[in-house]
């Protein structure tokens, strides 16, 4: 069985990440196991389960995802968890974090660098990568989702009232997505927030095929994402 392990900035990231590689996999051939990260820096690191994983015998892929509880924590708890997580068999460990509210997109080149500068490659591959500018971007780019929650959410509907197309557009050059969404899912009645059962409801919409193939190379750090995971399940993905 073949072990991942994904520090996450937060509630979103996690359940994205979860639907996705059970979407693309199948549930009986992959374990995932959701934890929640806190403290550290002077006070003890905790962890507590937030969902159990399920190993099967056809279970192929045991993935541990961790919720960092805020963009800032992810690099600081996947270098201090690291060590331990190679000594048991991890192979791959990865990061996803957004890059608003604290950087600008001049600043995301830099930003990608500081996060992976001298990261430890040795006996698992390691990298940390940016939504940009945040993890709805993605959401937008699978516009036909919004039809889900509403037959008036078309990409011209949304430019006419809001300005931006995400049929021709690419939601990762708009600066505040998660205001985007918010005021798309508002022009129907609906809200948009980062209550788990919001966010449930929104990730069960989105379309897996056409998010990890058609979208990944048309938003260039969602195919990054996206390829990195290729890495790890190579065929399978």
């Amino acid at each position: 069985m073949r072990k991942l392990a994904i520090f996450v900035e937060g509630l979103t990231e996690q359940i994205l990440v979860r639907q996705l590689l059970q979407a693309v996999l199948g549930q009986n051939r992959i374990a995932i196991q959701t934890v929640k990260i806190t403290g550290g820096h002077n006070v003890r690191m905790s962890f507590t389960v937030m969902r159990a994983a399920h190993v099967e015998r056809q279970t192929d892929y045991y993935i541990m995802v961790y919720d960092c509880g805020g963009e800032t924590n992810v690099k600081g708890y996947l270098m201090a968890h690291r060590d331990k997580l190679v000594s048991s068999g991890y192979t791959m460990i990865m990061g996803l974090r957004d890059a608003y509210p604290n950087f600008q997109r001049d600043e995301v080149p830099k930003l990608l660098k500081g996060l992976n500068y001298r990261l430890p490659q040795r006996r698992a591959a390691t990298h940390i990568y940016l939504a940009v500018m945040e993890t709805e971007a993605w959401f937008l780019g699978e516009y036909k989702h919004l039809k889900k929650v509403s037959p008036k959410l078309s990409p011209g509907y949304l430019e006419k009232r809001l300005g931006f197309n995400p049929r021709t557009e690419n939601m990762e050059d708009r600066d505040h997505p998660s205001a985007d969404m918010k005021a798309a899912y508002q022009l129907v009645g609906h809200d948009y927030t980062k209550k788990r059962d919001r966010l449930n409801a929104v990730v069960r919409k989105l379309d897996f095929k056409h998010f990890t193939h058609g979208l990944a190379d048309k938003m260039p750090s969602l195919g990054t994402f996206v390829e990195g995971l290729q890495k790890f399940f190579q065929e399978d993905f």
